[in-house]
């Protein structure tokens, strides 16, 4: 069992890095690129966490504040910790559909009858690309919003000045994006099983151990 446990990493390792859109890097330039994202997550929490003590003084001492300003000056709250869950039920909901559905054909077209069947899987081969994407950027705004609840919860432990306002609100928040993450993903592989059955996939992803013949 461990060794089947243990010859299967590569396989997961090399899917997520499909999904990712790092396929084509080597290892060394995956793990730089993943490095280089939790960098700027991370400088993301100092940022905000100074913008957000500006805003709070710019308040304080009487200043209009405009929507963005207004916006980090009130941090995570109720408003803005809900858009993650509601999208993780919508995407789970999705996920779980087109799992269960037929393989329809790429959008853009009134009938299926109008494609080939090479103009279907490189349709549904564009789509593959859009949705991982999609995965990406919300990804990016995830690890965004945890290197901000890092940063501000490190900085409230410290004792650091109006660090810890909204600290609870942004742990659901950060959750919130990390169920719709999730649930993507999933949408994202339930895609990705479609396109294995129709044998949409690009023959290079053979090589990986993740996109051979379909299954």
């Amino acid at each position: 069992m461990r060794d089947r446990d243990s010859a299967g990493v590569p396989a997961r390792l090399a899917l997520a890095a499909e999904l990712l859109l790092l396929d084509r890097l080597t290892r060394a330039g995956r793990a730089a690129a993943l490095g280089l994202a939790a960098a700027v997550a991370t400088g993301w929490g100092f940022a905000a966490l100074a913008l957000h003590q500006q805003a709070l003084a710019s308040r304080a001492g009487g200043a209009s504040l405009g929507t963005l300003g207004a916006l980090f000056a009130d941090g995570s709250s109720a408003l803005t910790a809900w858009p993650g869950w509601l999208a993780a039920v919508i995407l789970g909901v999705s996920a779980i559909r087109l799992r269960r559905g037929p393989v329809e054909p790429p959008a853009g077209r009134s009938t299926a009858g109008e494609l080939s069947a090479a103009e279907v899987r490189a349709g549904l081969r564009r789509e593959y690309v859009g949705a991982r994407l999609i995965l990406i950027a919300v990804s990016g705004l995830t690890l965004a919003d945890v290197g901000r609840l890092t940063v501000s919860g490190i900085a409230a432990l410290l004792g650091v000045s109006r660090a810890g306002g909204g600290l609870p609100w942004m742990g659901v928040e950060v959750i919130g994006l990390g169920a719709a993450t999730t649930t993507l993903t999933a949408w994202v592989l339930a895609f990705r099983r479609q396109l294995e059955r129709v044998g949409a996939l690009e023959p290079r992803r053979a090589h990986d151990g993740v996109g051979g013949s379909p299954s």
